[in-house]
């Protein structure tokens, strides 16, 4: 077996267990089967990328930027904002948790990796729009739960409107806020008798 291959195929897994992290803010709102860090991600890529075309970035980029977003919590956890406020500087210690998990890849893709990720807080248009792809996921999965009878998920719809910084995520937020979680497969159904 090839080293190499065999720490991609670690790399693999780790980011497999994102499916088996739960999002810490719902647990506080004690929400049974709440969404796990996998779930988040997943949509967040999509969203990502939709915005990035309505904000003129690099859609791809800003894809990849939220693909990686949460990897480091496979290592150190998801931690909801509250739990946030104990640690000195999370953002160092995520960045060192990335590099060692890049680390395992072969060293021109975690080279290529690093050029998109490392810096991730900065003031690009692509890191922007995928912190607001972030937020926007928030909202909707916040949205579905209130929806679902969890009252505690306004503050987090509240919240996360407040963060959001380019104008399509703002109009999209807006009209998530306004549409049932439901209504995209109304009038989808055929029934036949």
């Amino acid at each position: 077996m090839h080293k190499q291959d065999e720490n991609i195929a670690h790399f693999f897994y780790e980011v497999g267990h994102l499916k088996h992290i739960p999002r810490a803010g719902w647990q506080l709102l004690r929400i049974p089967g709440a969404e796990s860090v996998g779930d988040h991600v997943s949509r967040s890529v999509v969203i990502a990328y939709v915005l990035a075309k309505l904000e003129g970035a690099d859609a791809s980029k800003t894809a990849l930027i939220a693909a990686f977003h949460e990897l480091p919590e496979t290592r150190i956890g998801d931690l909801h904002k509250m739990a946030q406020n104990y640690f000195r500087d999370k953002k160092e210690v995520e960045a060192k948790v990335l590099a060692d998990q890049l680390a395992m890849l072969p060293s021109d893709i975690a080279a290529e990796l690093h050029s998109i990720l490392d810096g991730e807080h900065d003031d690009s248009l692509e890191r922007s729009v995928a912190r607001d792809a972030d937020f926007l996921e928030v909202i909707i999965q916040a949205k579905e739960y209130l929806e679902q009878g969890h009252s505690g998920c306004q503050n987090w719809i509240d919240n996360a409107t407040k963060c959001l910084k380019t104008a399509s995520a703002k109009r999209l937020a807006a009209v998530i806020v306004k549409t049932r979680s439901t209504e995209w497969y109304e009038g989808l159904k055929r029934i036949e008798r």
